[in-house]
């Protein structure tokens, strides 16, 4: 179960640097549209790091507890939210649905943690 969870969190890292990366791609100039756009990466790539802390330190009940609730509220926004607002795009957005579905394997193993 630790690979998979370490697994889930490389992939919403590398979700959120991708995210990041494709920023000018998305906006060619620099705004505040392209500046959210990218926070929305990093929003990610810190909740990843949350994880992979979390998944190295597994004696750290405050720091599971902390984890579970950066993944129940990146649920909220990418696994719900998102899925929510983009309910017609989603061909267009498959990445919507992988970041939700990692985020909801990393809310149970941190919740899972928790509760251990």
């Amino acid at each position: 179960m630790k690979m998979t969870d370490r697994i889930f969190a490389w992939i919403v890292l590398l979700l959120g640097c991708v995210h990041c990366a494709v920023t000018f791609v998305v906006h060619k100039t620099f705004t505040v549209e392209a500046i959210w756009f990218v926070s929305g990466g990093l929003v990610l790539i810190f909740g990843a790091l949350l994880n992979l802390v979390r998944i190295a330190r597994r004696g750290d009940r405050l720091l599971a507890r902390v984890s579970a609730l950066a993944n129940v509220l990146l649920f909220a926004l990418f696994g719900i939210a998102m899925t929510w607002l983009l309910r017609g795009d989603l061909k267009q957005n498959p990445q919507v649905i992988l970041v939700a579905i990692a985020i909801a394997a990393e809310l149970g193993f941190s919740l899972r943690q928790c509760f251990r």
